[in-house]
């Protein structure tokens, strides 16, 4: 048996469809606890629910749903007049049937047209159900056919009486058989829709609190902003509300279809109604181990960014302090050979010979004067010496 998957829902409900057309056209499948517990686990299966949330809402929903089938203490109680229509309905003389045969004549009737939310509803569901209806001869009374169960059909009023005493053919036996059917499948789908918006209400009611919970501490978080949260929530809630409207057609339908069904559904209510509830308060614990855990590799990813943030500080300035020490080093060692140049130039200034005269004194200016000027300097007083120069020149004429 294939289980259909969460990307897949619509396979989900679309199998119990199948199986329903099956069920309204065979009584012996829907008796059967092989088709029972198909429908059980196709409803429970968390496989076939997409998250923690709609797994709750649904066991939630399911949990609340009422169908109930009439039975003859339900008819005593609150359609008694109707229970003598199934004790003597083609009887015209004589005590009656049985309990026995009376549950038959309950029996005949289609399942859903016997369901309700609870005794009452159901069995105002079976007066509706019989207000136009006679309990018709497949063999005519007449002709010697009794009244047991087996030989009787419930048939619209004006149609049992339109044949009269003759026999009920084997076509006009199918089609109302057939006829029952398709009562049974529309009042089985009408149930459905009465009970959707019951279950959409439960699904999101069950659902919203967690996602206003979970998505406000991703706000907190610095996740998403409050709009989009709110967003992300509605929307969240919204997808539940669906689901769980969805879930209270199907499993509503099939249940008022089959009255097996039915019965294990309103068995493992309680337990449904548990699981639930438990799956609420583990979610609870969920969302807050999560927004822990989160937080905490929140604040351990920021403690290593600051630790990357710092060494690359301190590769910096470790960086800095090697090339000013570089500088420094180059600097002194540049310093240290001009002092020696300097000392050099000095000594060979200091030890030039010194002659007597203008003449001379004149010479060992302009020797200095070279050297500033090989220094970069401007000689002092080099503009008042033209006169000087051509004194030396006229002189050497």
């Amino acid at each position: 048996m294939k289980i259909a998957q969460p990307t897949q829902p619509r396979i989900f409900y679309l199998g119990f469809f199948s199986n329903l057309t099956d069920v309204t056209l065979n009584e012996d499948v829907a008796r059967s606890n092989e088709y029972i517990n198909l429908v059980i686990f196709y409803t429970l299966s968390s496989e076939a629910m997409s998250d923690e949330s709609q797994r709750n809402s649904i066991f939630n929903v399911i949990a609340d749903l009422n169908v109930h089938h009439a039975t003859l203490e339900d008819l005593k109680l609150h359609a008694p007049d109707k229970l003598s229509h199934l004790q003597r309905g083609g009887i015209r003389d004589g005590v009656g049937r049985n309990e026995a045969q009376t549950q038959q004549m309950l029996d005949k009737i289609p399942p859903s047209d016997r369901s309700g939310v609870d005794a009452q509803s159901s069995a105002e569901n079976v007066r509706e159900y019989l207000t136009e209806k006679d309990a018709s001869h497949v063999e005519p009374h007449s002709k010697g056919g009794s009244g047991h169960p087996d030989n009787i059909k419930w048939e619209d009023r004006s149609t049992n009486r339109a044949r009269g005493d003759r026999d009920m053919t084997p076509q006009e036996q199918f089609q109302l058989d057939f006829t029952a059917q398709i009562e049974n499948l529309a009042g089985a789908v009408k149930a459905g829709l009465k009970a959707a918006p019951k279950g959409a209400v439960i699904a999101a009611a069950t659902t919203l609190p967690f996602a206003v919970l979970r998505n406000a501490l991703r706000v907190v978080r610095g996740e998403i902003s409050a709009q989009d949260a709110m967003q992300v929530t509605l929307k969240t809630t919204a997808i539940a509300g669906g689901a769980g409207g969805v879930t209270a057609f199907t499993v509503t339908t099939i249940a008022a279809a089959s009255p097996p069904i039915a019965m294990a559904l309103a068995a493992i209510s309680p337990a449904l109604l548990v699981i639930g509830g438990a799956g609420m308060v583990k979610e609870f614990f969920n969302i807050l181990d999560n927004h822990k855990e989160k937080t905490k590799a929140y604040y351990e990813s920021l403690t290593q960014q600051e630790l990357a943030h710092l060494k690359k500080i301190e590769e910096e300035l470790i960086y800095e302090h090697n090339k000013n020490m570089e500088f420094l080093a180059d600097e002194r060692t540049k310093n240290l050979a001009f002092l020696a140049e300097s000392k050099s130039l000095n000594t060979k200034i200091s030890n030039r010979p010194i002659e007597n005269g203008v003449e001379a004194a004149l010479k060992r200016y302009l020797e200095s004067a070279e050297i500033a000027r090989s220094l970069g300097g401007i000689p002092v007083g080099e503009t008042l010496l033209n006169g000087s120069q051509n004194f030396l020149v006229f002189s050497e004429d």
